[in-house]
């Protein structure tokens, strides 16, 4: 339950395992107003700003080059159940494996809402504009705009859809 505002980290240079972030690895808080930017390497859950999210990010945005294998997002790896994502965005670019997105690696029933990615985006399978993968929840005014590319269930928005609503 702990809360994050109005912190900004520039020039993170960041080397992890799994749940890597350029601000948090793990976040069961509210981070709000904040910021990272710079390089964020690992292997699963990896994002720029947070590797794993489970509650909520408003008002911020990541910026810098994010490397994993799996779960891998330029703002959020992974974006589960009671994450909630709204009015931020990530400018980087995202090298990935598997679960590949601009903003977010996999959005598993999470919601993201008023938020944007312009890195272009590469991977392997599973690789989206906005969201690598889909599964459930909800994604509402949002929008991707960088290049993207990769093997399998690549898509400008999101690679693979599984349930859920896009408005």
């Amino acid at each position: 339950n702990a809360t994050i505002k109005n912190i900004g980290l520039k020039d993170v240079n960041i080397i992890g395992f799994r749940w890597v972030g350029g601000l948090v690895g793990s976040n069961y808080g509210t981070i709000s107003n904040s910021y990272a930017s710079g390089s964020v390497n690992g292997s699963w859950y990896v994002g720029s700003l947070i590797g794993y999210n489970g509650r909520t990010i408003s008002n911020s945005y990541s910026s810098g080059i994010v490397r994993g294998i799996s779960y891998v997002g330029g703002l959020v790896g992974f974006n589960t159940y009671d994450g909630r994502i709204t009015n931020s965005y990530a400018t980087g670019s995202v090298n990935g494996n598997s679960e590949v997105g601009g903003l977010v690696g996999e959005n598993f029933n999470g919601t993201i809402s008023n938020s944007y990615a312009t890195g272009n985006v590469t991977g392997q399978s599973v690789v989206g504009g906005l969201v690598g993968y889909k599964d459930g929840g909800t994604i509402t005014n949002s929008y991707a705009s960088g290049t993207v590319a990769g093997s399998d269930n690549v898509g400008g928005l999101v690679g693979y859809k599984d349930g859920g609503t896009i408005t």
